[in-house]
């Protein structure tokens, strides 16, 4: 039987010392029937200069435009992908060996619309593995907690495999700037029969302390509100997702809202009397959902009320 072909996106912008790298573990990997798809986003570096020099590989195409960011850079290469599997690398990071073999077998053997696979993330001068968990089949409720309460796998697009199909007519929103993959990731699952998870790390995530989660003026927008909490709620909006999987996502939001009031409580002042109203707004609306959801831990709840309770204490 043929081997299916799998097409990678990997968005490009401002990785000139990374790109070379991350494009390598691409084009070595063991399974040779892959299109690599890189898309630059108006980077004003030497990015689109290194990802034109491996256009001499019949494997490898080079998209360049103006700068539009990375949902509208991965739906580009997406328009673009010819593959029966689509997934997604970002420029500081990179593949194992192995990482679409391993990925492609569970997807066949499953035939699961979307594989989902761990990684090792980058803390301090060493890499750990998220995998905590055994491969197995997952429910909604089981991606959802994973993005939510843990990050076993998160909702990152970039180990995740998708069947072609289940991603068509969908697309990154283009409007937000956090939980953009999370929010695909939720689409897809609507087009999916079956979701496998396998319980091995083979992709390696670079935490960069550049990135925007790290830039924490950046999580907040400027309608006093904090991102990832209006990134959630869209998610909500948008998708048809069970009543448990709501609560989930709800006790999450809560969590955040009564972190990002602590902030402000404590003098980091990253918002205003505006963004603590509407925080407090939200701890009282979803504080019912959190403390019947068992989902999170005793212990948990019992930190996040003490965090609730008293903002300005250092915990």
């Amino acid at each position: 039987m043929e081997e299916p072909k799998v097409s990678i996106i990997v968005p490009v912008y401002k990785a000139e010392d990374t790109i070379s790298c991350c494009i390598e573990s691409i084009l070595g990997q063991t399974y040779r029937n892959i299109e690599l798809i890189l898309v630059e986003d108006g980077s004003p570096d030497k990015s689109g200069a290194i990802c034109d020099k491996y256009s001499s590989d019949s494997r490898v195409t080079v998209i360049h435009n103006t700068n539009h960011g990375v949902s509208y850079t991965r739906n580009i290469g997406v328009k673009h992908a010819t593959g029966k599997y689509i997934t997604f690398c970002d420029a500081d990071d990179y593949y194992v060996p192995d990482h679409v073999e391993k990925n492609v077998f569970t997807a066949l053997k499953q035939d699961s619309d979307i594989t989902i696979s761990g990684y090792y993330i980058e803390q301090g001068e060493e890499f750990v593995s998220s995998v905590h968990i055994p491969s197995g089949q997952m429910s909604e409720i089981d991606v959802v907690r994973h993005f939510t309460v843990d990050d076993e796998f998160g909702g990152f697009c970039w180990n995740k495999f998708y069947k072609r199909e289940v991603l068509q007519g969908i697309k990154f929103p283009e409007d937000l700037a956090i939980l953009e993959d999370t929010y695909l990731l939720c689409s897809a699952m609507e087009n999916s029969k079956k979701i496998y998870y396998l319980a091995e790390p083979l992709y390696y995530y670079c935490d960069s302390q550049s990135s925007v989660t790290r830039n924490v003026n950046m999580l907040y927008s400027e309608y006093d509100t904090v991102k990832y909490i209006d990134s959630y709620r869209k998610i909500l909006v948008d998708h048809h997702l069970s009543q448990k999987s709501v609560n989930i996502i709800h006790g999450r939001m809560f969590e955040m809202s009564v972190d990002f009031r602590r902030l402000e409580y404590q003098g980091f002042r990253y918002g205003g009397p505006k963004l603590i109203k509407n925080l407090e707004v939200d701890i009282k609306h979803f504080c019912n959902d959190y403390y019947c959801c068992d989902e999170f831990s005793l212990k948990r709840k019992l930190k996040y009320t003490i965090k609730m309770l008293l903002p300005k204490l250092h915990c």
